[in-house]
C-alpha cells in the first residue's frame, strides 16, 4: 500500500482525476489531501461564512467524484485544478443564490492585504504572460471585479453579494478594469 501512495504521490491532477473517474479511492484520496486546503482558502477569500464554505467544499469533491468521467482536461486545453476550482465556483455560487432567497447576503471576505494572496501566486501561475502581469497591475479593487465576473463567471449582481457593493459599483469597477486591461496589453 505504502507503494501505492508513493505512485500516487508522483502522478498530476489530470491523471488523478482520471483515476478517480475510474473509480479508485485512493486517487480520490489524494486529489483531495493536495487540492482541498488551498481550495479552502480561495473559497475563504470570496466568502468568510464557514458554513457556507464547508458546503460547497463537500458539494465540489462530491460532484468531482461523480463527474470525474466528464473531466475533458488537457484535450480542451484544461488542468485538474481548473476543473476543480470551475465546479468549486459554481457550487459557491448556487450557494449564494440560496441564501439569497432565505437570509442576509453572505459576509464578504476581508479586504485584500498588501501580502500577495495564495490564489494571486496561484493566478501567476495560471494566467501568464502580458494578460497575467496587466492583472497583476490592476488596482485590489479592480482586480476583484474582474476575477469574480470575469475569472469565477459571476454575474453583476452575485458580485455585488459578494463584495457587498452596489451594482452600480460593479459595473463601473468592471468598465474602469477592462480598459486598463486593454491599455496595458495595447
Amino acid at each position: 500500500m505504502r507503494s501505492r501512495g508513493r505512485a500516487l504521490d508522483e502522478l498530476d491532477e489530470e491523471r488523478l482525476v482520471r483515476l478517480v473517474a475510474r473509480g479508485d479511492r485512493a486517487a480520490f484520496d489524494e486529489l483531495y489531501r493536495r487540492t482541498s486546503p488551498w481550495l479552502a482558502v480561495r473559497l475563504r477569500r470570496r466568502c468568510a461564512d464557514e458554513q457556507i464554505v464547508a458546503e460547497v467544499m463537500q458539494e465540489t469533491y462530491l460532484a468531482v467524484w461523480r463527474a470525474a468521467g466528464a473531466f475533458a482536461g488537457s484535450a480542451v486545453g484544461g488542468t485538474g485544478v481548473g476543473w476543480l476550482w470551475t465546479i468549486a465556483a459554481r457550487r459557491l455560487v448556487d450557494a449564494f443564490r440560496r441564501r439569497a432567497h432565505h437570509a442576509e447576503p453572505p459576509v464578504a471576505a476581508a479586504e485584500r492585504t498588501v501580502v500577495p494572496a495564495a490564489e494571486d501566486e496561484v493566478l501567476a501561475g495560471t494566467v501568464g504572460g502580458e494578460v497575467g502581469e496587466a492583472l497583476r497591475q490592476l488596482a485590489p479593487e479592480l482586480r476583484q471585479v474582474l476575477q469574480a465576473m470575469v475569472l469565477d463567471g459571476l454575474s453583476v449582481r452575485e458580485t455585488a453579494v459578494l463584495l457587498r457593493l452596489p451594482e452600480g459599483t460593479v459595473k463601473t469597477r468592471a468598465r474602469r478594469a477592462r480598459i486598463a486591461m486593454r491599455e496595458a496589453l495595447a
